[in-house]
């Protein structure tokens, strides 16, 4: 068995979530989210990555599509 490809992870606003992924200590984390409402965010970077959860966190806790 292999493992998901970071494509087929990815949310979508059909499957809205969040997305993060970090292959190795020495690599940038990468982060997506998507909400069924249409609002997307993407990042690259721990400290960006971090923002972009925190966001995403506040668009799932404020959006009205909830």
């Amino acid at each position: 068995m292999t493992a998901p490809a970071d494509t087929d992870l990815a949310p979508t606003p059909d499957q809205p979530g969040v997305h993060v992924a970090k292959p190795a200590r020495d690599f940038p984390a990468t982060g997506s989210y998507a909400c069924c409402c249409g609002a997307t965010g993407r990042a690259k970077g721990d400290d960006n990555v971090r923002d972009l959860v925190a966001e995403w966190i506040d668009h799932r806790n404020t959006c009205p599509h909830r």
